[in-house]
């Protein structure tokens, strides 16, 4: 059963740092990721859009350099395939062999319009799922920045937008679990993840200098200490991700870690 193929599907994410060493071989022979610029390796450099991260200072940390990434080094998507055991990042436009990252900035990565109701992996043997809820978008910069807060650090209606989002997709979760017997499918609770002791919000500040799309500015000069943010530009995390993986709260996934889905 661990080497079934696996898919991972990303719905929204941010997450928490960690070293990685992978010696091993993978716990699962593919990985598949389904999402939006939170997991994008390079999709949209190919594409007419603005909505793109090749070029610096995004990939400043990555091993690879200006990849498209959103972000300084690693996606989270990234570090858990590290953490799976694949010895090399799941490249845009990869072969079935390996696995494919669909993610994109434009939510789309060229994938057909029906590709929602039709796409699957099922019948190709994906048994494993992970679907990923969202995060308080409402404490990222750039939402601060465009609308009034009332004085409190993160904008409240879109984060209880968020809420009945989460509240409403783990229970979907559960329903896939109870409906096909012969897969398991796994909610990640990135609210629980990224909520420091206390409850007290991120620290909602850029480590780029960002401009108006809450993008990095070309060539500009990120925050010298990168560990001191959480967000690389106004919308995107720093290379950060342990939590959904090996969750250290019953909050963070359920009703299990990628880690234990991997090797049912």
């Amino acid at each position: 059963m661990a080497r079934e193929l696996f898919l991972v599907l990303i719905v929204l994410e941010l997450i928490h740092l960690l070293t990685l060493v992978v010696d091993s071989e993978p716990q699962v022979p593919c990985y598949f990721l389904f999402g939006d610029s939170l997991v994008d390796s390079g999709n949209n450099n190919g594409f007419r859009t603005a909505a793109k991260a090749n070029y610096p200072p995004y990939g400043i940390d990555f091993p690879q350099g200006v990849s498209g990434r959103f972000t300084n080094g690693r996606t989270y998507a990234d570090i858990i395939g590290q953490f799976l055991g694949f010895p090399n990042f799941i490249p845009p436009y990869a072969t079935v062999t390996t696995g494919v990252n669909y993610g994109s900035a434009s939510a789309s990565a060229g994938i057909r319009e029906e590709s929602g109701s039709h796409l699957t992996l099922y019948k190709l043997g994906a048994r494993k799922i992970a679907v990923f809820g969202l995060a308080h978008i409402g404490c990222t910069p750039t939402v601060v920045t465009r609308f009034d807060t009332e004085g409190k650090p993160c904008i409240e209606s879109v984060n209880d937008a968020v809420t009945r989002f989460n509240d409403g997709l783990k229970p979907l979760v559960d329903g896939l679990n109870r409906d096909n017997s012969e897969a398991r499918f796994t909610f990640i609770n990135f609210t629980s993840i990224l909520e420091l002791q206390g409850g007290a919000p991120l620290p909602n500040f850029p480590c780029c200098q960002v401009r108006e799309d809450g993008q990095c500015i070309p060539n500009s000069i990120p925050c010298p200490i990168r560990a001191s943010s959480i967000f690389f530009d106004g919308l995107h995390p720093m290379a950060i991700a342990t939590r959904p993986y090996n969750a250290l709260s019953p909050m963070d996934a359920s009703p299990y870690d990628i880690n234990h889905l991997a090797q049912l």
